[in-house]
Order: structure tokens, then C-alpha cells, then sequence
């Protein structure tokens, strides 16, 4: 009997191995698959829950905790939404306000998503907008369920460690700002769901990785767990060290994660091109890829060189007094120091301010109203001003063209071209010179990357601030600190804040320019001004597109006080939020210190991404 029992127990056990090694391993993508589909459940089961507390009139505690709690799950897949399917983010989580398709300024966004959401439910729910929210609350249980029932569209493919990689970049660019959590300032626990969810997407893929960067990989895995943990104990929003999560944690482990990608299989998707490689930290200069603003130029020094000799040209005026220099000055970080810039006739004063000239090569949308889109149309538009350089681009070439210096410089720069300038070359060659002019390799930068400790402790303080209590990181995006998010970079935000028209009056009005709203007609644009980088900002004073302040003290005094809302001056549609900062005096100057670390015009952040 007991021997049939041991044969009978063989069977069964040679079966069951049988039976396994049939079955056919599951594939790490596979598994990343059931991964989004678990948390995407979780997701539309949380916002249901929460959809059915608002229509039972549950208490305003326990919908808050609903809504967070659905917030997390979101943070939970949302590597997954913003990499493979941009564009229903909007709908997700998208900005509480309209907006408009930057390709396309005549379609308008309708504000959807949690962010809209937020502000019904803090800092306490009111009934009587129950219907409100409810359709809003609809809609994004619908555009959830229909990408949980979809599943079979998500394919991670070999971009999964692409899709990693930009969530880290989002994490330190938006995640840690309150950027996206701007009521309720939930962003430490947000954060350490995302990076809990890179983790868990690095140990399904652990034994894929080849044997040689294994050890890397574990280090990566571990480094994002030391990040959770890091936030865990954090205390609030306002305390959480910023500098020491990004320079201990998260770019140490972008710098591994970015070798094992360029080692292996894992490549960039090419619909998400952007303006990074995407194999190092966010702050790292190796890592910007700058010929993707050059569509289909070639930067050469021979370009460089015409463009330069042009540039600093009066013959490009038509009273031969004004070069482009004369307004952008360089050891003013190419600005002039003046509030509105003087007319060609010394007579009156053009509408707007002398912006940088520094990083403008990094922008898809230029001047303050964001009316062109290349470097190409802004040189052209400047040369054709009466007030600027009242010559037009032909009428320069045509000065220029016959000059021997220039033949010469055009032959260097445009083998096999015409001797004589053309119009086109000519623009074209001013605008590879200020292609030169990249400025990411200021004490901020070296210090963050760990190449030297640069930074003072009020500097220090003065980034944490920057990214987190005084909310300037919201509008002013890291790395390049302009209106530009990372890594796409498709665009600069514009934003409504209220600037008055003098500062220091008793009677103090609205500055009357409408700014892009004379460009895009849309009422939401009126006052509405592109948000400019602050990088050099020591440099480029006085500030705001009318050149209003002459301080960084004065400019953060106005953000401190609610800007134009405080002033009493607000229009109806002012994007900036209302309620003061709190921020005090020894805050104030950790601010201005941390915005002076940021200037640097040495020119070898070009060199470093060229050479």
C-alpha cells in the first residue's frame, strides 16, 4: 500500500513538472501589462468610491480622503499615461483652467480632470456645487475605464526604461512642486507613490537586464527605494529637502538608468523626441540635445562666425547706427537695462522689455506675447520694425552683400553657395550664433550634479524655497526654469499674473498691454504673458514685460502679496493663485541668493554639448 502511495506520489509530481515546463514564462512586458491593469482598476474603483460618497452627502474628511487616496493610485500608472497616452492626459489631469492646442490656437481645451476636481472638495466640500462635480467626476470615470478595459492597447515595448526615465525627470520637475497638487500641496506622498511604481516596473524587468550591469540595476533599484524612504519621513510640504532628494537619490540612479539604456535594448520612443537624451540627470549638460531646435541645420563654426559678425553689425540698421547688439547687450546677459527698450529714432520707447537672449535657442515660442515660433521669424520681424532696425531683412542683405569681409565669411559658412549674402542665409546664420548662447552651467548646476559643492546653505534654502513653499517651480519649470516642461519642451507657458503699469503710486492700475491676446484672440490671453526663464536673472533687470520692477526684491514682494489680486488690480482671468506666500524676510533673501547662483554666461555649457 505504501508503495503504490509512493509511485501514485511520483506520478503527480513528475506531472506537475510536466505541466509547468509547458507552460511558457511570463514575458517581463507581459507582466508590466497585469501591473497596468491592476492600478488602473484600483483607479476607477477609488474614483468611484468617491463618486458615490458625493451623491450619499458623505462628510467633506471623509471625501477628501477619497479623492487622495485616488490621487495616489493615479501617481500610481502615471509613468504609464504620460508616456503611452499623451494625449488623454489632459482629461486625467489636466490644468484647472481652458487652454488651447499650441499647434492648433483655435481648439480649446475645457478644463478636465483631478486638478479641476481639487479645488471643489478643499479645503471643504460644498454641497451646493454637487452637480458640478459630479459631471466632472463623470467624465474622468470614463476616459479611466475606457484605457483599464484597453489594456491590449499598452504595449511597453523596449521604451519601458525611456518611460522610467522621464518619470524620474517629472518627479523632480513637477512632482515635488505641488505643481499638479496646488490646493491641497499633497505632493510628498504623490511622489513616493510614482517612485514606488518605477521600482516595482525595475524588479520585473531585473532579469532581463544583462549580467555585467546587473550590479548597476540593483543599485538603481536600491537608490529609488532610499528616495521613498527619504520622503516617507519627511514632515510637509514646506520642509522636504529638494536638493538632497535630487543630488543623493534621483540622479544618481538617472545616471545608472541612462548607461544600462544606452548599453542595451531599451531605446527612446520617437514620437517623444524631445530636447534630452535621456541618459543622465535632468540638471546634466551632456544630456540636452540642442540640435533638436535645429530642425534641418547644421551648426558649424563657420556658421557661427557669420552670424556673430552680423549680429554685432550696425549696417543691419537703417541709420547704421543700431546693430542687434545695441539692445542685447552681453555683459548685460544680452539685454539692455532699461524698461522698454529705445526706438531706432531716440524718440519714444518700444511696448515691452529687452528679454534675455540667453537659452532662447531652447524655446518653441518667442517674444513676451509668444507670437513666432523660431529664432528665423524673430530676426526677421526685428529687422523689419521702424522701431527696432527699420531696414527689413532684404534691405540689409542688400547693404551687406557686396562687402569683401562678408563674401568671404559666406563662403566659410556656405560652401557652394552664391558669394553674395542672401536674405535667408543671412538670418540663418544670426540664428546659429544665438544657438551659442546656452546657459545651464552656473554654480546651481555644478553643485546639483555633484561636480563640486558650489552652493552657500541660504543657497541651498533658496532652491527649496524656489521648489516648494514659494511655488515658483510651478511656472518656473526645472531645469531650465522657464515656462518650458521637461522633456518635451513643447512649449512655453504663458500665465496671467496682474502686473501693474507703475510700481511704488498710490494709484497703481493695471499694465493696459493685452499681451497674447492680441495674438490668439482668446479671452483667457488677455494679459497673458509668456513665463520667461530666470536663468542670469541678476543680470537682466528691470523685470516683467513692462519692465515694472527694478529689484528681484520688488518682484518677489508682488508674487509674495497674491500678485495683482493683492494690488486690487486682478483681472478676472488671472491665472497666478490669489493667497499670499508667507514667505519672510530671511526667506526672501535665501530666494534672491538661490536665483543668483543660476547665472552663468561663460558660454561652456555650448561647448560642453558640442565638443
Amino acid at each position: 500500500m505504501i508503495r503504490k502511495i509512493h509511485i501514485l506520489l511520483v506520478i503527480l509530481f513528475l506531472s506537475a513538472i510536466s505541466s509547468f515546463s509547458l507552460q511558457a514564462p511570463v514575458s517581463a512586458n507581459e507582466r508590466t501589462r497585469n501591473y497596468y491593469t491592476k492600478y488602473f482598476s484600483q483607479l476607477v474603483a477609488g474614483l468611484k468610491t468617491l463618486q458615490s460618497g458625493i451623491k450619499k452627502d458623505q462628510p467633506t474628511t471623509t471625501l477628501q480622503r477619497q479623492f487622495l487616496e485616488a490621487r495616489i493610485s493615479y501617481k500610481k500608472i502615471e509613468l504609464f499615461i504620460e508616456y503611452y497616452f499623451e494625449l488623454d492626459v489632459h482629461s486625467i489631469n489636466g490644468p484647472p483652467i481652458e487652454t488651447i492646442e499650441e499647434e492648433d490656437p483655435t481648439a480649446i481645451r475645457e478644463p478636465l480632470g483631478f486638478q479641476v476636481i481639487e479645488p471643489f472638495l478643499f479645503p471643504r466640500y460644498n454641497s451646493s456645487t454637487k452637480k458640478e462635480v459630479l459631471a466632472y467626476l463623470e467624465k474622468l470615470i470614463s476616459i479611466s475605464e475606457g484605457l483599464s478595459n484597453n489594456s491590449s492597447l499598452f504595449n511597453p515595448g523596449n521604451y519601458i526604461m525611456d518611460a522610467v526615465m522621464e518619470e524620474l525627470y517629472r518627479i523632480v520637475a513637477l512632482g515635488i512642486t505641488g505643481f499638479d497638487s496646488p490646493v491641497t500641496q499633497y505632493s510628498i506622498p504623490e511622489a513616493a507613490a510614482a517612485l514606488s511604481s518605477i521600482r516595482e516596473i525595475l524588479v520585473i524587468y531585473e532579469p532581463e537586464i544583462p549580467r555585467p550591469v546587473q550590479g548597476d540595476y540593483k543599485k538603481i533599484i536600491r537608490l529609488i527605494y532610499q528616495s521613498q524612504t527619504y520622503l516617507h519621513r519627511q514632515k510637509n510640504f514646506n520642509s522636504l529637502n529638494r536638493m538632497e532628494l535630487i543630488s543623493l537619490y534621483i540622479n544618481p540612479a538617472c545616471l545608472l538608468l541612462g548607461n544600462i539604456k544606452s548599453m542595451n535594448a531599451f531605446s527612446n520612443s520617437p514620437i517623444r523626441s524631445g530636447s534630452m537624451e535621456k541618459t543622465a540627470g535632468l540638471f546634466d549638460i551632456e544630456n540636452l540635445r540642442i540640435s533638436r531646435f535645429l530642425g534641418d541645420d547644421i551648426l558649424t563654426p563657420e556658421k557661427i562666425e557669420l552670424g556673430k559678425a552680423l549680429f554685432f553689425d550696425p549696417a543691419l540698421s537703417s541709420n547704421g547706427k543700431r546693430s542687434c547688439a545695441s539692445c542685447h547687450q552681453p555683459d548685460k546677459a544680452f539685454t539692455d537695462g532699461l524698461p522698454k527698450a529705445a526706438s531706432l529714432d531716440e524718440h519714444g520707447n518700444l511696448p515691452r522689455n529687452t528679454p534675455t537672449l540667453w537659452n532662447a535657442a531652447l524655446q518653441k515660442n518667442l517674444f513676451h506675447d509668444s507670437r513666432k515660433s523660431s529664432l528665423d521669424e524673430l530676426i526677421r520681424e526685428v529687422l523689419g520694425n521702424e522701431k527696432e532696425m527699420n531696414s527689413g531683412a532684404e534691405a540689409a542683405t542688400g547693404k551687406l552683400s557686396t562687402r569683401a569681409d562678408y563674401r568671404e565669411l559666406l563662403k566659410s559658412a556656405y560652401p557652394g553657395r552664391d558669394s553674395l549674402l542672401t536674405t535667408r542665409l543671412m538670418v540663418n546664420a544670426i540664428s546659429m550664433y544665438l544657438h551659442t548662447l546656452i546657459s545651464f552651467n552656473s554654480r546651481f548646476d555644478q553643485h546639483i550634479r555633484g561636480e563640486r559643492k558650489t552652493l552657500t546653505a541660504r543657497e541651498i534654502n533658496g532652491f527649496n524655497l524656489f521648489m516648494g513653499k514659494a511655488r515658483c517651480a510651478t511656472c518656473h519649470f526645472a531645469p531650465l526654469f522657464n515656462g518650458s516642461k521637461p522633456t518635451l519642451y513643447l512649449y512655453q507657458e504663458s500665465e496671467v499674473i496682474g502686473v501693474p503699469a507703475r510700481a511704488n503710486t498710490k494709484q497703481i492700475t493695471l499694465d493696459p498691454d493685452q499681451g497674447r491676446f492680441t495674438v490668439t484672440n482668446k479671452e483667457f490671453h488677455r494679459f497673458s504673458f509668456k513665463t520667461t526663464g530666470i536663468r542670469n536673472i541678476e543680470l537682466t533687470s528691470p523685470y516683467m514685460h513692462n519692465g515694472v520692477f527694478k529689484t528681484l526684491e520688488e518682484v518677489i514682494d508682488f508674487y509674495n502679496k497674491g500678485g495683482g489680486k493683492s494690488l486690487g488690480i486682478a483681472p478676472p482671468n488671472q491665472s497666478l493663485p490669489f493667497q499670499k506666500l508667507n514667505l519672510q524676510k530671511e526667506e526672501i533673501k535665501d530666494l534672491i541668493a538661490f536665483m543668483r547662483s543660476l547665472t552663468d554666461t561663460s558660454g561652456s555649457s555650448f561647448n560642453k554639448v558640442f565638443n
